[in-house]
């Protein structure tokens, strides 16, 4: 039996609602479902969110901590759930909100639990990848009427404009710029959210593949956006423990530092990705959305333009 969606009285929450997955996805939502939740970590965040978005309701808080869990989750009907990068409780933190959820499904009107996981959550070798299969694994058990969603490298982090502003530009690679990836393009990911979130019962107890592109290394991605602009693009592959620093400023923002945990994270991603990189199919992306993902270069020459237009 098919379950209305209810666009006036539906709360559709979003965590981690200021970062990269959600800045696509939050303008494909906002007005059309009358009430959105956006949870936050920085008073910052809430700021930013608060003007951009006045019509949602903005909660700062500590996701780690189980009263802003219960707060943030208080009369929702769904949830997209998205960890904390590298935090080195996620997979303890996931378990809690799974509990939560499944407080409010009994005593609300929450009906969907929808995950933000990673491409290929079984590569052990992985710390993100491994926290996020015992969480896929504690949904899958829950009694929780959830879809899966599995994303894999971004193209958007992709430092295009950083490029296009050097005189003789150079691409510092974290990694061997000829292992190959398969990327995800934010817009095609917030596609995918918004059909899961809209369709609702459709895509339950599924977990869906999210990659845009099939296999290609960083050294084609460099001379893609070198074909774009016109522009030849150096390549140096950066040493190993300045990409580690750069990446843990990334995820980190304490003033104490990286955790270890986090730090260990960072190291075993770096020389998976040098040497087995992240490699999947778009097909069931393309089924999803009802269209062909975006290509690299449709990617570029969309940034490309905009940049122009500034």
């Amino acid at each position: 039996m098919t379950m209305a969606i209810d666009l006036e009285n539906d709360i559709v929450l979003l965590t981690c609602a200021s970062g990269k997955q959600c800045s696509h996805l939050i303008p494909l939502l906002y007005r059309r479902w009358r009430k959105l939740r956006l949870a936050v970590h920085s008073v910052q965040s809430e700021r930013d969110l608060n003007s951009r978005y006045p019509e949602a309701e903005v909660v700062q808080g500590d996701i780690a901590k189980p009263e802003y869990r219960d707060q943030i989750l208080a009369g929702a009907t769904v949830v997209v759930y998205i960890a904390p990068a590298f935090h080195p409780q996620e997979a303890e933190i996931g378990y809690a909100m799974i509990e939560a959820a499944r407080h409010e499904a009994r005593n609300g009107a929450f009906k969907h639990f929808i995950y933000s996981s990673v491409l290929h959550p079984q590569l052990r070798k992985l710390m993100n990848h491994d926290c996020k299969r015992y969480v896929e694994e504690y949904l899958i058990e829950s009694g929780l009427n959830y879809t899966i969603l599995q994303p894999s490298h971004f193209l958007d982090m992709f430092p295009v404009e950083t490029l296009l502003h050097q005189a003789e530009p150079v691409f510092r690679a974290n990694f061997n710029p000829d292992t190959a990836f398969s990327f995800t393009i934010l817009q095609d990911l917030a596609e995918a959210f918004a059909k899961v979130i809209e369709e609702r019962d459709r895509h339950y107890l599924a977990e869906y593949m999210i990659c845009s592109t099939r296999p290609t290394s960083y050294r084609d991605i460099v001379a893609t956006l070198g074909h774009v602009t016109g522009t030849r693009i150096s390549i140096v592959t950066q040493e190993f423990y300045e990409t580690a620093e750069r990446l843990q400023s990334l995820v980190s923002k304490d003033a104490g530092g990286c955790h270890h945990t986090t730090r260990d994270g960072i190291h075993r991603l770096q020389l998976y990705y040098d040497i087995y990189g992240i490699k999947g199919n778009p097909n069931v992306l393309e089924w999803l959305i009802g269209r062909k993902p975006m290509t690299v270069e449709e990617h570029f020459r969309k940034r490309v333009s905009i940049k122009e237009a500034d």
